[in-house]
C-alpha cells in the first residue's frame, strides 16, 4: 500500500534555463532564474493552489559541552514567491495532461530586515546580516576545467547554506491547515557580489591570533653577543577577488617589510631563505544568532555557549628569496623624514636607542597569493548563524652570516584577508596584472582608508510572503 501511494503522488519536474546535465546552475546578484515547473499525474487530484518559491536556508549543528548531545538551528532567511495568474478550471489535475508553469526570480542584493530581528550590539552587524550569504557546505557537482568535480569550500558538516527552487501542490484542510500533495526541488548555487569592506585595525602586538609585526634580537656564537635587531612586518593585503565560478585563478599580493638594526657598522643583515604562505578559512557557527562579529581565537569555551569554529588551512606557495637585496640607509638622512612616515612603513619607527650604528638596512618582498584550483573560497560573509573569514599566514626563514643554514630561524606573521566577489562583467585581477609601483605609491593609503558604512543599510523591496524562522536553540531542525 505504501508503494502504491508513492506511485500515485504527482510527478513534478523543475527545469532551469541553460541547465546542463549533472551540473548545478550558478547565479550571482541580479541574475534571473528562469525555468518551468512541469506536473503530471496518473489520477484526478483536486488542489487549491500551487507554490513556486525560491528559498535560501542556513543550518548549524553544535556539539554540547555540558551534556552529551547536539544543539542546532535552522533559518529560512529568503523566500521569494512566484505569482501564478492562470490555473486550470476547475482546479483538478487530470491524467493525460501536462501542466507547465513558468517562473522567474531575480537574485536580490540583500535580505529583508525581518531576516535579522534578533538582538545586536551595533548597527554594522545588521548591515552584514542582511547581505545575501553564499552557498556553503552544500556539496554539489560543478564544472572545473572541463571536468565534473566536487566543490571543496572548506566547510564542515555542521554548517550549510543552501538555495533551491521548490514547487508544491497545496490542498487546504480547514481554515488554517494545509496539506502538501506533492513537491519538487531543484538546487542552485548562489555566489552573490560581495564588495570589499574596510580593513581591520590591528595593533603591532598579537591580538585575536593576528600578528602583523615581530622583532627578534640576532646573536652570534656561543657568547650570544647581540648583532642587531631584525624586524618583519606586513599589512592587510588587498582582497582575493573571485569571478563567480569562472575558470580563472583568483589572486592577491602580500608585502613583507624587513628591517635590520645593526649594533655596529661592521654587522651585515641576515641571509634570507624561504617564504611559505598559506590561507586559513575560519567557519564560525552557532545554535543562536550572533549578537556581534565572531572574534578570532577565543573559541576554546564556545561549546559551552552553543557555538563553534572550524579551521582549515590551504598551503599556497613556497618561494626562495635568498636573492633579495638589502638597501643600506643612513640614520642621519632618515631623521628628517621620520615624521612623515605612514602606517604602511611601520618598521621605520623601530627604536634605535640600543644601537650605536649610524645606519640600518631595509628590504621589501612582494609575495603573490595564488590559490590552488582544487579549492573554492566563498566570499567573506557574516550571517545570523554562520560566518566565514580568512587569514593569510606568512613565514620567512633566515640565518645569520658565517653560520650554518641548518641553524636558521623563522618568523611568522598572520594577517586577515578578505575574499570578495565581482560581477560577471568585471574579471578578477590576477597577480601578473598588479603593478608593483602601484603597491608602493600613495594610492595604497587612499585605497585602504576605512569608509563609513552606516549609510549603506538601504531597505530592500518587498518580495511578498516571507517568514524567517530560527529553530529553538536546543532542538536540531532539518531544512527541507
Amino acid at each position: 500500500m505504501v508503494n502504491l501511494d508513492l506511485r500515485r503522488r504527482p510527478k513534478i519536474q523543475i527545469a532551469l534555463k541553460n541547465q546542463q546535465p549533472n551540473l548545478v546552475n550558478t547565479y550571482t546578484t541580479g541574475d534571473r532564474i528562469d525555468g518551468t515547473a512541469t506536473i503530471t499525474v496518473d489520477h484526478d487530484i483536486p488542489f487549491d493552489h500551487l507554490d513556486i518559491t525560491f528559498e535560501g536556508t542556513s543550518r548549524t549543528t553544535v556539539e554540547r559541552a555540558s551534556v552529551p548531545g547536539q544543539s542546532g538551528a535552522c533559518q529560512t532567511f529568503l523566500k521569494l514567491r512566484q505569482p501564478i495568474d492562470h490555473y486550470p478550471s476547475p482546479r483538478i489535475l487530470q491524467p493525460g495532461h501536462t501542466y507547465v508553469f513558468p517562473f522567474t526570480f531575480v537574485v536580490p542584493d540583500r535580505l529583508l530586515p525581518q531576516a535579522c530581528n534578533h538582538p545586536k550590539n551595533h548597527g554594522h552587524l545588521e548591515h552584514a546580516h542582511t547581505l545575501l550569504p553564499p552557498t556553503l557546505g552544500d556539496t554539489m557537482v560543478t564544472l572545473q576545467k572541463g571536468k565534473n568535480a566536487l566543490v571543496d569550500d572548506l566547510c564542515p558538516d555542521m554548517c550549510r547554506v543552501a538555495y533551491f527552487v521548490q514547487t508544491a501542490i497545496v490542498k487546504r484542510e480547514g481554515s488554517r491547515k494545509r496539506k502538501v500533495l506533492g513537491s519538487g526541488t531543484q538546487k542552485v548555487r548562489v555566489m552573490p557580489v560581495v564588495e570589499e569592506q574596510p580593513p581591520l585595525s590591528i595593533p603591532d602586538y598579537e591580538v585575536d591570533g593576528y600578528c602583523v609585526r615581530k622583532e627578534k634580537d640576532l646573536r652570534r656564537g656561543w657568547t650570544r653577543a647581540k648583532r642587531g635587531r631584525f624586524v618583519v612586518s606586513t599589512s592587510q593585503p588587498r582582497p582575493i577577488v573571485s569571478n563567480n565560478g569562472g575558470d580563472e585563478s583568483v589572486n592577491s599580493v602580500a608585502t613583507l617589510d624587513l628591517r635590520f638594526e645593526p649594533v655596529t657598522e661592521d654587522e651585515v643583515p641576515p641571509a634570507l631563505g624561504t617564504v611559505w604562505t598559506k590561507v586559513t578559512a575560519s567557519t564560525f557557527f552557532s545554535a543562536q544568532p550572533w549578537s556581534d562579529f565572531p572574534a578570532g581565537m577565543r573559541a576554546s569555551s564556545w561549546a559551552q555557549l552553543g557555538r563553534g569554529v572550524y579551521l582549515e588551512s590551504v598551503p599556497l606557495s613556497t618561494r626562495c628569496v635568498a636573492s633579495a637585496s638589502w638597501t643600506k640607509h643612513s640614520r642621519r638622512d632618515s631623521l628628517s623624514s621620520s615624521s612623515s612616515s605612514t602606517s604602511t612603513s611601520s618598521t621605520s619607527t623601530t627604536s634605535t636607542t640600543e644601537s650605536g650604528s649610524g645606519s640600518y638596512y631595509t628590504a621589501s618582498l612582494i609575495i603573490p597569493v595564488t590559490l590552488p584550483p582544487t579549492k573554492t573560497l566563498v566570499p567573506t560573509f557574516h550571517s545570523c548563524l554562520l560566518s566565514r573569514t580568512y587569514s593569510l599566514d606568512l613565514s620567512i626563514s633566515y640565518h645569520t652570516p658565517h653560520t650554518s643554514r641548518l641553524l636558521g630561524s623563522t618568523v611568522s606573521l598572520k594577517v586577515p584577508i578578505q575574499v570578495t566577489s565581482a560581477p560577471r562583467d568585471m574579471p578578477s585581477k590576477n597577480a601578473a596584472e598588479v603593478n608593483v609601483s602601484e603597491m608602493e605609491d600613495g594610492d595604497v593609503e587612499a585605497f585602504f582608508t576605512p569608509r563609513d558604512v552606516t549609510g549603506l543599510a538601504v531597505a530592500p523591496p518587498a518580495y511578498g510572503d516571507y517568514r524567517p524562522r530560527v529553530a529553538a536553540p536546543e532542538q536540531r531542525s532539518v531544512c527541507v
